[in-house]
């Protein structure tokens, strides 16, 4: 019978190589870092590995000049990087246990008891700079007790809390590939083992020798009952049990520590009657002694959830293992919030560790809530009228009795619906004050939106009905007496489509060659356009029959019929939101291609219909680097006071990358912001082998009826 020492064992877990990130398209320059040369390892030493922290190999490599950090680095056969680890601040060598190494040999695809090859070598990093050496060849011998991992884990045995039954086994977490941790209660002295089914008859089981994970049954036994965490590793073949103890509910803002009752298979349980609750006073988490370390069992931000839970569920409540400190600028660190509504309620709060969900969690038990639904309407009034206005601020208010009961405080809203039996839901507006007032006021451009949707014709008059719901947590209750009618007329002439016309227009004053303006919302649209002075323009809904016409006034009010005269004659982006009945107008001074290396922007000449294009030839030494990263992005300037006019066009999708036939790769979208680089939002011209002495057709399109996209083809 092996018997495992009650003291804390701490494995250390290789960092998941994906922390680091694919290194192939980050194309940073490298000038003025330069690559370490390697010393040791030999280039193709040969190394067996064992399964001993204490077997280690020295990583050894040259300093270089300048203010620099070092990375080791490991590549797998097709030349990707699989693993960086960092040595302390600038040293020149780290040290690797042969475990560690073994992980790595696992990443780069040696199978277990075999030999294979990867290569290594050493990332100089200065800033956001970084060069690579040499990479020498290291052949290892990798080890392992298991080449097929357990689907599913479990502790029996009568040492383990299911004891002899195997069906209440408890049941393993799955770390990673061939990894597994559980947090279970062992008896002193009595034998457990693991298995891989919790069925009556079993299936395989194991247990360790020599310090090894093996196939067997052989009882294992901890001198001292208690908590264990109890990891094992399949691919190195190891077990620890780390004894967990003093387990407690801690508040920050009090500092109070508070013992919770272990309920079994990994859950722990604590009732408390909660306080009021303010931004200062409803924080919490969870302290565990892990060997005789405390840790944090709280979320995964160190400064701690911002805001509270919207609802009691979700991975809001995930618990994760992290640093606990008694620092009082420190200790709320990692703690979640507590719902606003809980105040001066009991709740009990149930610690779940074990392999029941997707992940850790914790959950918040506020007890049998009852939701008392509105009974009293106030305003506005049965069968009230109201013509919506499209005059900044128009808004009516909807007011009701709130709702009685003394459990949490209750949040409201406003629910509309097309009929009056209240089945039909066509709009809600939550109450004000964040929901837990008694009313809310409403804008007219919001009733608007619900008339549409009740089907009221645009202009015309209609009716809908509404009702309160009241809401406790994440339970609901609608009024308890019937939804109240109002009458609505909607605002005049929202249209549909807009076209710009008339001989001061790209489009001439023929009512068929109208250009369509871009819909960005209901009732808005927008147009980049050049407007000529001397004639003048105007909108239709229509392009053909007759269609109504608008206009723009000198203070940009957009009016029914008319037309307009340009001050003058510029390329502009005009923007008409019938909601508000308002125009704007941007005068387009210049669009340029920007070249984010050697910080030079291209001139590009406007066509027409909201284009802009030119070839444009990069002359010999115009750029100081004749390769040259090869990101790009546009600018363009306008009139406006935002950022003095300055803006810049950056991809809608996420890229770094050169383009890979998606046509979707070349849309484009305007941000306020000019710096110089804008890493994931900005193109690379495909096949590019160097700016200088190059062609380039460049073409960008803010044309209202396609997509706003661009082009850049190297000639």
């Amino acid at each position: 019978m092996k018997t495992i020492a009650n003291k804390c064992i701490i494995a250390l877990l290789l960092i998941v190589p994906a922390f680091w990130g694919c290194k192939d398209d980050m194309e940073y320059n490298n000038d003025g870092v330069t690559a370490t040369t390697l010393v040791a390892p030999d280039n193709n030493t040969a190394v067996e590995l064992y399964n001993l922290e204490s077997a280690t190999i020295d990583f050894e490599w040259n300093s270089t000049v300048g203010s620099v950090y070092y990375q080791l680095a490991f590549y797998g056969s097709d030349g990707k990087e699989l693993y960086r680890v960092a040595p302390e601040e600038r040293t020149t060598t780290i040290s690797m246990t042969h475990p560690m190494l073994n992980e790595i040999a696992h990443l780069a695809g040696i199978a277990p008891r075999t030999t294979g090859s990867l290569q290594w070598g050493v990332v100089t990093v200065k800033g956001m700079l970084e060069t690579v050496s040499e990479k020498w060849t290291l052949t290892l011998s990798s080890y392992t007790a298991f080449n097929d991992f357990p689907v599913s884990l479990y502790v029996t045995g009568p040492g383990s809390e299911g004891g002899t039954d195997a069906t209440a086994a408890p049941q393993f977490s799955v770390t990673g590939e061939g990894t597994y941790e559980i947090y279970t209660f062992l008896k002193a002295g009595e034998g457990f083992y693991f298995t891989n089914k919790n069925t009556p008859g079993g299936g395989r089981t194991f247990t360790v020798k020599d310090d090894f994970i093996v196939e067997g049954n052989d009882a294992l036994t901890v001198e001292t009952e208690g908590m264990y965490l109890i990891t094992l590793n399949f691919i190195t073949a190891k077990m620890t049990a780390t004894a967990i103890s003093n387990v407690r509910y801690f508040v920050p803002n009090t500092n109070t520590y508070t013992a919770m009752t272990y309920k079994g298979y990994g859950k722990w349980e604590h009732s408390v009657t909660l306080g009021n609750l303010t931004s200062s006073n409803n924080q919490y988490k969870f302290v565990v002694r892990v060997g005789t370390t405390d840790r944090s069992w709280g979320c995964n931000t160190q400064a701690g959830q911002a805001s509270p839970p919207q609802i009691l569920e979700g991975d809001y409540f995930y618990v994760y293992t992290n640093a606990h400190s008694t620092s009082s600028s420190q200790r709320a660190r990692y703690s979640y919030r507590y719902m606003l509504e809980l105040s001066n309620q009991p709740i009990t709060l149930t610690l779940d560790m074990s392999a029941n969900n997707d992940h850790y969690t914790h959950v918040v038990n506020a007890g049998d809530l009852t939701v008392y639904p509105v009974n009293n309407f106030i305003a506005p009034a049965e069968g009230a009228t109201v013509a919506l206005s499209k005059v900044a601020g128009s808004s009516l208010k909807f007011e009701w009795t709130p709702s009685s009961g003394t459990g949490p405080t209750p949040k409201y809203s406003v629910i509309f619906y097309s009929d009056a039996a209240g089945i039909n839901e066509i709009g809600n507006a939550a109450a004000d004050n964040n929901s837990y007032a008694s009313s809310v006021t409403i804008l007219h451009s919001a009733l608007e939106t619900v008339a549409a949707a009740a089907g009221i014709p645009a202009e015309g008059t209609g009716d809908i009905w509404w009702s309160v719901q009241t809401t406790v947590l994440t339970t609901s209750e609608i009024a308890s007496i019937p939804p109240r009618k109002l009458t609505i007329t909607r605002f005049p002439g929202i249209p549909a489509e807009v076209y710009i016309s008339g001989a001061a227009s790209e489009a001439g004053a023929t009512l068929a060659n109208a250009i369509p303006l871009k819909k960005i919302a209901d009732g808005e649209f927008e147009i980049y356009t050049r407007l000529t002075t001397g004639d003048t323009y105007y909108f239709v809904n229509a392009k053909t029959g007759a269609p109504r016409q608008f206009s723009v006034t000198s203070a940009n009010a957009i009016i029914e019929g008319g037309s307009t005269t340009p001050t003058e004659t510029a390329i502009y982006k005009i923007t008409l939101n019938f909601n508000t009945d308002v125009a704007a107008f941007k005068k387009i001074s210049s669009v340029t291609w920007y070249i984010l290396w050697w910080n030079q922007e291209k001139a590009l000449d406007y066509q027409g219909l909201g284009v802009w294009k030119k070839t444009i030839t990069i002359g010999a030494n115009e750029c100081s680097d004749g390769n040259g990263d090869n990101r790009y992005k546009f600018r363009m300037t306008d009139n406006s006071s935002t950022n003095s006019g300055r803006s810049q066009w950056i991809a809608v999708n996420t890229t770094d990358s050169e383009p890979s036939g998606n046509p979707n790769y070349y849309y484009i979208r305007q941000d306020y912001v000019t710096q110089q680089w804008t890493d994931g939002w900005v193109w690379k011209v495909a096949g590019h082998s160097g700016w200088n002495g190059n062609t380039y057709v460049v073409t960008f399109s803010l044309k209202s009826d396609e997509t706003y996209t661009h082009m850049v083809t190297r000639q």
